[in-house]
């Protein structure tokens, strides 16, 4: 939805320069954060990890979604006797750096089940990540639709006991929410994603 998006905010406000990033979601909030941004997507919502976030970044949810852990093929023994975070835990994961939704989804499911999980590797690209699974390094965590994917395609294992609920986010700083180019970004958002 961000071609449709893009057409209408330039049709709508021609007067509006856009220039696009691609980050990591705790970049891309780093970035609104500073103002090197006016707004971005987000995995999750700011306030999740540091409750002063939530009052300093304006949200808007598009969709919600899930991830699923993925398992090498041949893994289904394996991760079937694993049956929560901290069972899973013991066994190798394929890590991603701070910035990444990812890890800020995964190191909060381990630290509520009191775990630290083995990392194996640490990537920063998601087919880099799907590589190593497909190569029987170790689980990782992917989207619902691209698990179910991945696993069709490439007899890969879906942990089933185990899911991480979340959502893609728009941010801006709450304190600039009002400006004219930031209002109107959010009012075309919500009217891209039907909200």
């Amino acid at each position: 939805r961000l071609g449709g998006f893009l057409r209408a905010l330039v049709e709508t406000h021609p007067q509006i320069e856009t220039a696009l990033r691609h980050g990591m979601s705790g970049w891309v909030l780093e970035q609104v954060r500073t103002q090197a941004l006016d707004a971005g997507y987000y995995i999750g919502r700011p306030g999740d990890d540091d409750p002063r976030d939530g009052a300093l970044f304006h949200t808007v949810t598009l969709t919600r979604f899930q991830y699923r852990v993925l398992a090498p093929a041949g893994w289904k023994e394996r991760v079937h006797r694993a049956h929560d975070w901290r069972a899973l835990a013991a066994l190798p994961w394929i890590w991603t750096p701070p910035a990444s939704a990812h890890h800020r989804l995964l190191s909060r499911r381990f630290a509520q089940a009191g775990a630290q999980p083995v990392k194996v590797a640490e990537v920063d690209q998601e087919q880099s990540m799907l590589d190593l699974v497909k190569s029987g390094i170790g689980l990782t965590l992917a989207r619902d639709s691209t698990a179910l994917a991945e696993a069709h395609a490439h007899a890969l294992t879906i942990v089933e006991r185990v899911t991480v609920p979340t959502e893609l986010s728009f941010v801006t700083l709450a304190a600039r929410r009002d400006e004219p180019a930031i209002a109107a970004a959010l009012a075309l958002i919500e009217a891209q994603w039907a909200i």
